[in-house]
């Protein structure tokens, strides 16, 4: 019996052991089989959907995604068919794009230098968002499905509080921060929103839907007066009523769409992805000069990981940059909301040394806030979008006191000690008035030591950081107005300063850190089974998935003010 279960066991190890290998070999070859070059007449198929990331990490193979690339990717497909005369269009396939802001107003910048070409860009969607619509504007013509819906409804952002649910359940959060605007804790100790946190994010969301507005009234043609009117009456458009507002040019299936393009190319056209561009156009460099771009995206933290900002990983690759005699420039491409007040320091620091030796730009992509913000002030000059999210200066920490749960559930805590905060900090009581002067006073020292950061960096007073920090958030547009950031302009536009800053005219482009092989993603994929919360929960995954979340939150953080969805 024993020696069946064990050939059993060998059996399945075989068995699936293939399945790996042939997937791996299977992946392997078609990521390898991309030869390809552009022919005469080609069209730049673009798709874009969902939540338009930064970069692919590599991990993402076996997610489900209709978005056909990373916004990195598609910026630079869009700058080879600039300067790629066989490119004649660009077909932009449009779904329900949401977030992505920055993102998104970065891809209309390059598209509109690709029209000033005189070549035409061609629009069509089967769920259209409003930011997808944002997008859309930029086209010759804008297409939709007979059975589409098209949103025009406004910005609204969703903020869950969950105090009552911890009374509940026996919890108390006991908060400790600096910056009247520094929210990231309220969800756990309100119920509502707070007046100050309401007045910062409907400004948020004021500025950035006058930004969307203003771009649509000079791509189409449509006034402010009209986009408002249509936003409050109606928000959710059919295609008629869409047509009938002159939001699009007309209602089309998607083989009439390139009906469109037989006739704009006689007939000769031929559809490249992104993709196949960027391939067909491999790198080539004759000197050993570099210029490196860091894609540091995510929550900023101290333990390693992958898919977030980890202080240690993070910090190696900074120390292999400050190593490296050849690296003649540095952009460091933030798209984090904050985290580890300690890890964000460290890489300050280490950015810091490089920007003491080589000329270093920041690009804000979607969200470069508070400890984002933090890494930012190390650099020489600041580039943002309009709608990109930064500021949030401040601080907080965060406890809980479980007490009530513990007698709930029948559990005595027991406790021996030889002084009186040998136990601190303790999950079964409160913090005692001592404690808390303690913390607030370690949380106050973490917030001035940042206003000096910001001060140093922005050349400006400490006084004149305080009025723009106690955690307020920021657009792009609202921080270039008070000096939190240099220039409204993109990664390309950052690469092109960095060249300049750095005097050099011929470089190889290293991208840091290195995209994951498909063999990594398959090995990746079968030693991670993460849990994923639904919509409209989507957005606090991150917590579930990292059960040392609120442990984090002990120690000070730099962290946005909320968890926040905009659509």
């Amino acid at each position: 019996m024993h020696f069946l279960r064990n050939l059993f066991a060998n059996l399945i190890s075989l068995v699936v052991f293939s399945i790996i290998t042939v997937l791996i070999i299977f992946i392997s070859l078609v990521s390898g089989g991309d030869d390809f070059e552009v022919s005469d007449n080609s069209i730049l198929h673009i798709k874009v959907n969902g939540h338009l990331k930064d970069q692919s990490k590599g991990t993402e193979i076996f997610k489900e995604s209709n978005c056909q690339s990373d916004n990195q990717a598609i910026e630079k497909a869009i700058q080879l068919a600039i300067k790629d005369t066989l490119i004649k269009a660009i077909y932009l396939e449009v779904g329900s794009v949401d977030g992505s802001l920055a993102n998104i107003e970065s891809l209309r910048r390059s598209l509109l230098e690709f029209k000033k070409s005189g070549r035409k860009i061609i629009s069509y969607s089967t769920a259209m968002s409003q930011i997808g619509y944002h997008l859309s504007s930029v086209a010759d013509s804008i297409y939709l499905g007979n059975m589409t819906g098209f949103e025009w409804k406004g910005l609204g952002a969703q903020l869950l509080y969950f105090k009552s649910m911890l009374g509940k359940i026996g919890v108390k959060a006991e908060p400790i921060r600096v910056g009247k605007f520094k929210s990231a804790i309220e969800p756990f100790i309100m119920d509502s929103i707070s007046n100050e946190n309401e007045y910062q994010v409907k400004e948020l969301l004021t500025d950035v839907w006058m930004n969307i507005c203003s771009d649509i009234e000079e791509s189409r043609g449509i006034s402010k007066e009209a986009l408002e009117f249509v936003a409050n009456e109606l928000g959710v458009l059919t295609p008629k009523e869409a047509l009938r507002y002159g939001f699009v040019d007309a209602i089309k299936y998607e083989d009439e769409v390139k009906n469109v393009f037989k006739k704009l190319l006689s007939g000769k056209e031929e559809y490249i992805s992104v993709k196949q561009l960027i391939n067909a156009n491999p790198p080539a460099s004759f000197t050993d000069d570099k210029l490196v771009v860091v894609n540091a995206e995510g929550s900023i933290i101290d333990m390693s990981s992958e898919s977030d900002i980890s202080g240690f990983q993070y910090g190696k690759i900074f120390d292999d940059i400050l190593k490296d005699k050849s690296v003649k420039a540095m952009v460091l491409r933030i798209n984090s909301p904050g985290g580890s007040a300690k890890a964000s320091e460290e890489l300050w620091r280490k950015i810091k040394l490089i920007q003491e030796k080589v000329p270093v730009i920041i690009s804000m992509g979607n969200v470069a806030a508070s400890g984002g913000y933090y890494m930012a002030t190390a650099g020489d000059i600041i580039f943002a979008e309009n709608n990109t999210i930064t500021g949030s200066i401040g601080v907080f920490g965060l406890m809980f006191n479980v007490s009530e749960l513990t007698k709930k559930i029948g559990v005595n805590v027991e406790k021996v000690k030889t002084h009186k905060m040998s136990d601190f900090p303790s999950f079964d009581r409160s913090l005692t008035t001592k404690e808390k002067a303690r913390v607030q006073l370690g949380i106050n020292k973490v917030y001035d030591v940042f206003l000096d950061r910001v001060a140093k960096g922005r050349d400006l007073s400490k006084k004149e950081v305080d009025k723009l920090a106690s955690g307020r958030v920021w657009t792009g547009r609202q921080a270039k107005e008070n000096g939190l950031v240099d220039s409204i302009g993109g990664l390309n536009m950052a690469i092109e300063t960095a060249k300049k800053a750095a005097n050099i005219k011929t470089y190889k482009l290293v991208e840091l850190p290195k995209v994951l092989s498909p063999i990594e993603q398959v090995v990746k994929h079968f030693s991670n089974h993460e849990v994923r919360l639904p919509e409209p929960f989507a957005n606090y995954n991150y917590m579930i998935q990292n059960p040392d979340f609120f442990k984090t939150f002990q120690t000070p953080q730099v962290r946005l003010p909320f968890v926040i969805s905009i659509k």
